[in-house]
């Protein structure tokens, strides 16, 4: 119960937060099909269906910049919202485009309008929830998402031999689902200096310069856009990789949905256990695990040996998972709030901009065990970059229970 309370006592805000969130993540079948979809529907091959991933990163990393800023200068909310809206406008749009360069442009817009989210979400749970209690209410929330994404790939196997369109409509009826309960339940919460004045915006270019300018930060990003490249082949080369050794995409939709069923199960008792421990020392070990696992997909040959796999990785997801947001609201000053996660968010796109469309060409001109392989070393490279960071972090950020 002890350890339950954490989570009960976090902001009404933050529940429902978590809550549309998971209702969201319910239908998201885009991520896990996509290169699925290109490939046997549209008949792309596996390096332009890898690349169109690749065009989603960008989309994505143009987003953190522009969301970020706007969600400092504008509000939380209204980006939320904003980016919900305007990606299911555009899911339901995908569905009926043929052509590759439509495809491109529409991923494109799609990745654009939907990742404007993620910062402005960060920044308004760091603005709900003081200092010692973030790392319950990332948790949380990381908790809402997985549990979604525990369901929707077995859906998504299912259902995607149906119809394909059919995925993309329930996964744009979801996101207006939880703009609704945004739009009713949540009020602002960007931060005010004084009462009624909310506070100073600081230009782009200047922002762009003081954030340049922290370098502990600088190095924090490098590793996790590294850790995200390691997780991007999950939905872009894994598929293809399954698929070339005999392994359906039904199956495929089951070994993935471990990951998410087991942060549905292990991630709340995870955090409040390891929330006493130095937290730097726990996201490089999370580096570490999360590239031994994706390695040991280069030595697996049937289901349960990827289900074995997926699951290693998994436990580093679910130690890095609360501490990148946890540690990155405490480097960030206030009013840079959202577009400090918005940097982050973009080591996140990078991954899907670089390594999908890299890992596509490894595979197909190197084979599996190269790409493994590659997965392996920079987790080890992620390790060490995140461990140089224990000396550089200010107390509050390096050690947890502190």
């Amino acid at each position: 119960m002890s350890m339950l309370k954490h989570y009960v006592e976090l902001p009404r805000a933050v529940h429902i937060l978590c809550l549309g969130s998971f209702i969201n993540r319910l239908a998201s079948f885009l991520a896990p099909f996509l290169t699925l979809y290109l490939c046997e529907t549209l008949g792309f091959g596996e390096g332009r269906a890898t690349l169109a991933m690749g065009v989603f990163g960008a989309g994505s990393i143009c987003a953190a910049l522009v969301g970020g800023h706007l969600a400092d200068a504008v509000g939380r909310k209204p980006i939320m919202l904003l980016g919900l809206i305007g990606s299911a406008t555009v899911l339901l749009a995908l569905g009926y485009i043929r052509s590759y360069a439509g495809i491109l442009a529409a991923i494109f817009l799609l990745a654009f309008v939907a990742d404007m989210y993620r910062p402005a979400a960060s920044a308004m749970i760091a603005d709900l929830v003081p200092i010692e209690r973030r790392p319950y209410a990332n948790s949380l929330m990381y908790l809402s998402v997985n549990l979604g994404f525990a369901i929707a790939p077995v859906i998504g196997g299912i259902l995607s031999k149906l119809s394909f369109k059919l995925l993309f409509t329930l996964d744009s009826t979801t996101s207006l689902i939880y703009a609704a309960i945004i739009a009713i339940m949540i009020r602002e919460t960007r931060p005010a200096t004084k009462a009624g004045e909310v506070s100073s915006v600081i230009p782009p270019m200047a922002a762009f310069r003081r954030i340049l300018s922290d370098r502990t930060f600088l190095r924090f990003c490098a590793a996790t856009l590294l850790v995200s490249s390691i997780y991007q082949q999950a939905v872009s080369t894994l598929p293809l990789y399954l698929k070339s050794i005999g392994i359906d995409r039904v199956h495929y939709g089951w070994i993935i949905a471990l990951n998410g069923a087991l942060i549905a199960i292990c991630q709340l008792p995870i955090t409040w256990f390891v929330f006493r421990f130095d937290r730097v020392r726990l996201i490089a070990i999370a580096a570490l695990v999360t590239g031994i696992g994706f390695g040991l997909h280069g030595f697996a040959a049937t289901s349960l040996q990827f289900a074995g796999a997926v699951a290693i990785w998994t436990i580093g997801e679910m130690l890095q998972s609360p501490l990148v947001p946890t540690i990155v609201a405490e480097l960030a000053p206030v009013e840079l709030r959202a577009r400090y996660f918005g940097v982050v968010s973009m080591c996140f796109s990078g991954g899907n901009m670089l390594a999908a469309p890299l890992g596509g060409q490894v595979l197909e001109h190197f084979g599996g065990r190269s790409l493994w392989t590659g997965c392996f070393v920079m987790g080890i490279l992620a390790a060490m970059l995140y461990g140089s960071l224990r000396s550089k972090l200010p107390p509050r950020a390096a050690g947890v229970g502190r």
